[in-house]
């Protein structure tokens, strides 16, 4: 399972910070997958567990800080295919999860509609629109 805890804590502990986690081990279970420093007093830490041993391991965060952690999916690829206005790259990414006929055709025409409309106030206009329409044909 992917995670993403969010580390917030007072940066004169890092000394402490440091001491805990290289304290021990971490089970072989618990992979970090990406670890990024704010440059304020908090850093996100993205990493896959599979035990309760590894959250408890996570956990030891709190001791110098505050941490919120939350279950993550990694939808890098479709976020990829947005930025680019790539279409058939976001069929692809779709049918590659699992998504296959109407549901997909759906989720095509609202994105057709907001990379062809003139601007950002239009494309937000066509997604209401959209909505109202999923909402009509759902009923």
């Amino acid at each position: 399972m992917l995670y993403v805890t969010i580390l917030r804590s007072d940066r004169s502990r890092d000394p402490e910070l440091w001491a805990t986690i290289w304290q021990g081990k971490a089970p072989d279970t618990l992979k970090i997958r990406a670890v990024y420093n704010l440059l304020t007093d908090t850093r996100v830490f993205v990493w896959e567990g599979e035990t309760l041993a590894d959250a408890r391991y996570m956990d030891r965060l709190n001791q110098v800080g505050e941490t919120t952690t939350s279950i993550a999916m990694d939808q890098t690829g479709g976020w990829q295919q947005a930025f680019a206005g790539n279409l058939d790259g976001m069929r692809e990414w779709f049918e590659s999860r699992g998504r296959t006929g109407a549901d997909v055709d759906a989720a095509l025409d609202l994105r057709r509609r907001g990379h062809e409309a003139p601007n950002v106030e239009a494309a937000r206009r066509a997604a209401r629109e959209w909505q109202e329409e999923q909402r009509t044909q759902g009923a």
